[in-house]
Protein backbone atom coordinates (compact mmCIF):
# COMPACT_ATOMS: atom_id res chain seq x y z
CA UNK A 1 0.00 0.00 0.00
CA UNK A 2 1.21 3.47 -0.64
CA UNK A 3 1.52 5.58 2.44
CA UNK A 4 0.80 8.56 -0.42
CA UNK A 5 -2.51 6.98 -1.45
CA UNK A 6 -5.45 9.84 -1.72
CA UNK A 7 -9.01 9.04 -0.95
CA UNK A 8 -11.20 9.68 -5.01
CA UNK A 9 -12.90 13.01 -4.67
CA UNK A 10 -16.57 13.12 -5.19
CA UNK A 11 -18.59 16.69 -4.96
CA UNK A 12 -22.01 16.95 -5.57
CA UNK A 13 -24.31 19.93 -6.04
CA UNK A 14 -27.42 21.34 -7.87
CA UNK A 15 -26.82 21.46 -11.84
CA UNK A 16 -26.45 25.23 -12.88
CA UNK A 17 -28.86 26.80 -15.14
CA UNK A 18 -27.49 26.37 -18.28
CA UNK A 19 -26.65 22.54 -17.97
CA UNK A 20 -28.43 21.92 -21.01
CA UNK A 21 -25.23 23.67 -22.74
CA UNK A 22 -22.76 22.41 -20.80
CA UNK A 23 -24.28 18.31 -21.64
CA UNK A 24 -24.76 18.76 -25.42
CA UNK A 25 -22.39 15.63 -26.65
CA UNK A 26 -22.72 13.34 -23.10
CA UNK A 27 -23.23 10.26 -23.38
CA UNK A 28 -26.28 8.97 -21.96
CA UNK A 29 -26.77 5.96 -19.40
CA UNK A 30 -30.07 4.36 -17.96
CA UNK A 31 -30.55 2.29 -15.44
CA UNK A 32 -33.76 0.62 -13.65
CA UNK A 33 -31.76 -2.67 -11.58
CA UNK A 34 -31.97 -2.10 -8.20
CA UNK A 35 -28.42 -1.63 -7.95
CA UNK A 36 -25.40 -1.59 -9.83
CA UNK A 37 -21.30 -1.57 -9.19
CA UNK A 38 -18.90 0.86 -11.31
CA UNK A 39 -14.91 1.39 -10.32
CA UNK A 40 -14.40 5.16 -11.61
CA UNK A 41 -11.14 4.71 -13.98
CA UNK A 42 -10.89 7.38 -15.35
CA UNK A 43 -13.41 9.46 -12.98
CA UNK A 44 -16.39 10.80 -14.74
CA UNK A 45 -18.97 13.75 -14.25
CA UNK A 46 -22.65 13.32 -14.83
CA UNK A 47 -25.69 15.50 -14.79
CA UNK A 48 -28.74 13.23 -13.44
CA UNK A 49 -31.59 14.35 -15.34
CA UNK A 50 -34.70 11.76 -13.65
CA UNK A 51 -34.37 9.36 -10.98
CA UNK A 52 -33.00 8.52 -7.15
CA UNK A 53 -29.86 6.87 -5.94
CA UNK A 54 -27.50 6.64 -2.93
CA UNK A 55 -23.73 5.65 -4.17
CA UNK A 56 -22.30 4.11 -1.16
CA UNK A 57 -18.27 4.47 -1.74
CA UNK A 58 -15.73 1.59 -0.50
CA UNK A 59 -13.70 4.19 1.30
CA UNK A 60 -17.08 4.85 3.76
CA UNK A 61 -19.06 8.14 1.75
CA UNK A 62 -22.63 8.03 1.37
CA UNK A 63 -23.58 10.21 -1.82
CA UNK A 64 -27.53 10.83 -2.40
CA UNK A 65 -28.55 11.81 -5.80
CA UNK A 66 -31.95 12.98 -7.66
CA UNK A 67 -32.82 14.63 -10.72
CA UNK A 68 -30.64 18.40 -11.18
CA UNK A 69 -27.86 16.87 -9.04
CA UNK A 70 -24.62 17.51 -11.01
CA UNK A 71 -22.00 15.08 -9.80
CA UNK A 72 -18.12 14.94 -9.88
CA UNK A 73 -16.15 11.39 -8.71
CA UNK A 74 -12.57 11.04 -9.03
CA UNK A 75 -10.22 8.28 -10.76
CA UNK A 76 -9.85 5.51 -8.72
CA UNK A 77 -13.32 5.49 -6.59
CA UNK A 78 -15.51 2.39 -6.34
CA UNK A 79 -19.04 2.61 -5.91
CA UNK A 80 -22.43 0.55 -5.28
CA UNK A 81 -25.59 2.06 -6.42
CA UNK A 82 -28.31 1.44 -5.18
CA UNK A 83 -31.14 2.60 -7.37
CA UNK A 84 -34.47 3.71 -5.87
CA UNK A 85 -36.11 5.20 -9.01
CA UNK A 86 -34.95 4.76 -12.49
CA UNK A 87 -32.15 6.56 -13.41
CA UNK A 88 -31.11 8.71 -16.28
CA UNK A 89 -27.63 10.97 -16.74
CA UNK A 90 -25.69 12.13 -19.21
CA UNK A 91 -21.96 11.49 -18.40
CA UNK A 92 -18.39 12.59 -19.49
CA UNK A 93 -15.33 10.62 -18.12
CA UNK A 94 -12.08 12.74 -16.78
CA UNK A 95 -9.15 12.98 -19.33
CA UNK A 96 -6.13 11.56 -18.14
CA UNK A 97 -3.64 14.69 -17.74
Amino acid sequence: MNAFSTTPTISSERAPADIEHMIAGWETWHCDSSTFQHRYVPGATFYVVKGRARLSFAHGVQLDIEGGDFVSIGEGAEALWDIFAPIETRYTYHDGA
